[in-house]
Formats: C-alpha cells, sequence, structure tokens
C-alpha cells in the first residue's frame, strides 16, 4: 500500500476526530463565559470553509477560475428558504437536501456554456451568469422577495437556542461530512485526473481524457456543494437576501483560497479563518479600513507567501536523492525558518490589531510588545538551540511551547488575529517534528 492510499485510509478517523474534538466545543466556550459570539464566528468559520473548499476543487484541482461561484451559493439559499417557506409542513431535511440539488442542476446548465471557453472568457461568463441570478433574485419581488429578501424562513426551533450551541454542532456535522466527501473526491482517480487537466489539458486530452466532460463534472460537484453552503448561511440568518449570490461573494471565496494555498486542501479552510478572523478584529471598531487592509494584506501574501499560509507551511526543501541525515538537516533548518516567521506575525498581529483598539494607549503597546519580543526571542532561541543538539527533551518542550503564548494571550483577551497566528504556529511545529524520522532522529 503506497503512503498516499494508507493516509486516505486513516482519514476518516481523522475527521472523526475532529468531530469528536469540536462537538462539545460550544460547552467548553459557555463554561468560560465567552458567550455566543464566539460561537458565531466558528460557526461563520465552518461554512465559509466548506466554500471555499467548494469553489478550490475548480481553481486548485481544475485550474479553471470562476467570477461566479456565489451564484450557486444563492441558488441553495433561496431553494431552501423559498421551499420552507411557502410549502407548509415540509420537513426540514427536505428542504436542505433540495439547495445542493437545485445548485447542481443550475451548475450543469450553466457549466455546458461555460466550459466551451477557456482562461479569462471563462472566468468573465461565469461573472456574467452570476449577475444574471443576483438580478433575476433582486427584482423578482413576487417570488424571490426582490431587495427585501426572504424574511422569517421557518426552520426548527432545536437549531437556534439562546447560546448558538446546536446551530454550531449541526454546521459541524455537515460540514465535516462534506469536507470529507470532497476530500475523498480530491484523493481518488477522478480527482487525480482533474489534477492532470490542470497541468496541461491539451496532453490529458491526448491520452485519451475528456477533458470538457471532466471539468462539467467539476463545475456540478462544486456547484452542489457551494449551494449547500448558501443553505446554512440562510439557516443562520433564517432569511436569504439577493446579496447572498452577489459577485463580491466570489471574489471573496478566491481570496480565500489565495490565503490559503489554493494547491492544499485544507489551505481554502485556513484562509476563510483568517479572513473571518481579521473581519472581526477590524470591522468592529474600524469598519472604513476595512477593505485597505484586506487588499495590504493580501500584496505582502502575495509577494512574501506566493503558495499560500498552508503552503508555506507544507513546503519542504528535501531532495529525493538526499541521505536521511542531509534530509532531517534540512527540514530542521527549514523548521527553523519558518519558525521565526510565524515569531514575527504573532508579534506585528498582537501589537497592530492591539494598536487599532486602544490607539490612545500605544505607549504600554510598544513597551508591551517590546517585552514580548526580547523576552519571547530568547525563548526561542533556547528552545532551537536544545533541537538543534537533537535532544529528546528540546522536541518535547517545542511541541508543548504554543500552549504558552496561547495562554498567556487568552488571559490577556489580545485580539483574535494573534491568537489564530499562534494556532497556525502550533500547526507548522506539529507539521515539522511529528513525523517519526524526526522523532527518531531526536531520541524519541
Amino acid at each position: 500500500m503506497t503512503p498516499d492510499a494508507a493516509r486516505r485510509d486513516q482519514s476518516h478517523w481523522l475527521f472523526g476526530l475532529a468531530l469528536g474534538l469540536l462537538f462539545w466545543l460550544p460547552e467548553v466556550i459557555v463554561a468560560l463565559g465567552w458567550g455566543k459570539f464566539w460561537i458565531a464566528l466558528l460557526a461563520d468559520m465552518l461554512i465559509w470553509g466548506l466554500f471555499a473548499v467548494a469553489f478550490n476543487l475548480l481553481m486548485g484541482y481544475t485550474g479553471m477560475i470562476s467570477f461566479g461561484q456565489s451564484a450557486y451559493l444563492g441558488i441553495g439559499g433561496y431553494t431552501a428558504g423559498l421551499l420552507l417557506k411557502k410549502i407548509s409542513g415540509l420537513p426540514f431535511a427536505l428542504g436542505l437536501l433540495a439547495a445542493p440539488l437545485a445548485a447542481a442542476l443550475a451548475a450543469l446548465i450553466i457549466g455546458v456554456l461555460c466550459i466551451r471557453l477557456t482562461h479569462t472568457y471563462f472566468a468573465m461568463l461565469t461573472l456574467a451568469f452570476s449577475m444574471i441570478v443576483y438580478y433575476i433574485a433582486f427584482k423578482w419581488y413576487s417570488f424571490t422577495g426582490g431587495d427585501n429578501g426572504l424574511i422569517g424562513i421557518p426552520v426548527p426551533s432545536w437549531v437556534h437556542d439562546p447560546t448558538f450551541g446546536n446551530y454550531f454542532k449541526f454546521v459541524l456535522v455537515i460540514t465535516l461530512v462534506s469536507v470529507y466527501l470532497l476530500w475523498r473526491i480530491v484523493h481518488s482517480p477522478f480527482g487525480k485526473t482533474l489534477m492532470a487537466i490542470r497541468e496541461n489539458p491539451h496532453r490529458a486530452g491526448f491520452v485519451g481524457i475528456p477533458v470538457k466532460r471532466y471539468q462539467l463534472y467539476a463545475f456540478i460537484v462544486a456547484g452542489a456543494f457551494s449551494g449547500l453552503a448558501g443553505a446554512l448561511f440562510m439557516i443562520n440568518e433564517r432569511s436569504v437576501y439577493p446579496e447572498l449570490a452577489f459577485w463580491t461573494r466570489s471574489t471573496q471565496v478566491l481570496l480565500m483560497s489565495i490565503l490559503g494555498g489554493v494547491y492544499t486542501f485544507f489551505g481554502p479552510i485556513v484562509g476563510a479563518c483568517v479572513l473571518q478572523v481579521m473581519d472581526a478584529d477590524i470591522t468592529k471598531d474600524y469598519p472604513g479600513i476595512w477593505q485597505l487592509f484586506l487588499g495590504s494584506m493580501l500584496v505582502l501574501i502575495l509577494y512574501g507567501l506566493p503558495g499560500g499560509i498552508l503552503g508555506f507551511i507544507q513546503t519542504r526543501d528535501t531532495a529525493s536523492t538526499d541521505d536521511p541525515a542531509t534530509r532531517i538537516d534540512k527540514t530542521l533548518a527549514e523548521f527553523q525558518r519558518k519558525f521565526w516567521y510565524f515569531f514575527v506575525a504573532v508579534l506585528w498581529c498582537t501589537s497592530f490589531f492591539r494598536l487599532l483598539q486602544a490607539p490612545a494607549a500605544w505607549r504600554f503597546t510598544v513597551l508591551l510588545t517590546a517585552a514580548q519580543a526580547v523576552g519571547g526571542g530568547a525563548l526561542c532561541v533556547w528552545l532551537l538551540r536544545q533541537l538543534r543538539r537533537r535532544t529528546p527533551h528540546g522536541r518535547r518542550l517545542l511541541l508543548a511551547f504554543p500552549l504558552l503564548p496561547l495562554g498567556l494571550h487568552m488571559q490577556w483577551h489580545t485580539p483574535l488575529s494573534g491568537v489564530l497566528s499562534i494556532v497556525l504556529w502550533a500547526g507548522c511545529i506539529y507539521y515539522y517534528l511529528w513525523p517519526a524520522e524526526i522523532r527518531q532522529a531526536c531520541g524519541r
């Protein structure tokens, strides 16, 4: 069995573990007294993550950039909303199931026309169809409610408990199942065929692959899961508006994929979390600079991390001809370089957003940042020195290290972006130091 096949066989256990760990998260948040804002924010991250992974099936795995993916988000939301509102007594599950089916049917019809074109023309045609869907929803007052949208859509009372805990669990189960299905799709022969088309559609056609047909299949699958995400948005608001199908939603999910990494499966989820967290940090007090800050961040990511955040973490500069000792040396050297990148990112995020939230206390912010830089930097130097000596306790200390800054930041109630940076930092540490060859090199 190949390593890739072994990973696929274990994937259902990993998704099950994620479900078990996250399922009781609302109770933990309530017990800590953080309020339902956190639960609602996490639910939004899940939905946007599902939408981003579905979109990335087109861009990252098939090489088709769509500016009209929001059309299927809106179709899914309106389908579920219209059925539940206009058909009295319709089972909730049936209305929810109709959303991805309607979005898939729309993707089939639109996709037959769009896949005839390539590159820029394909992208612009998807944008045109998205605007058609938007204006139908915006102008058809007697059916869609027009610019007023559909309001007061009946959903089960158990979904909206006072803390949003049930809603989060509902979204969590559906999102994880959907992402797992997409994971199986991209790691199946169908997914490998899509990647072959992405790399060179002409060569794929020469070896007998029906390129247009596979592109249409990918278009339909992405549309179906986007429609499901739209239905989840509708359930949260108990309403649906034309803005759900507006083209800006497509550009937003495009940014999520680029920020997280278009050539990684979980990268779009990371990008969705980053954008949602930055949105929560900025728009609350400074909505006027949100677009300016987002544009600046995108420029930094494109120039500094062209592979996205998760792509930056996963990229390893190793060659297949290296002997084990050389490969480990390269891995550890690369890990130390990325370790310092995350250290600087955490300092920058926490100081910048703290300064935005309390500009009058800028002196305290500068002093606190300097203290964190000196104290944290000295601790990091000592930890990395222990790792270079290949000592077992050095590796264990580094694996436990993220708990210290994470605990301090949660205790001080620092901005969410700093906490998210620490979580990504921890992911980088575990990705590099957990493999068996590193454990063996460090004497376990």
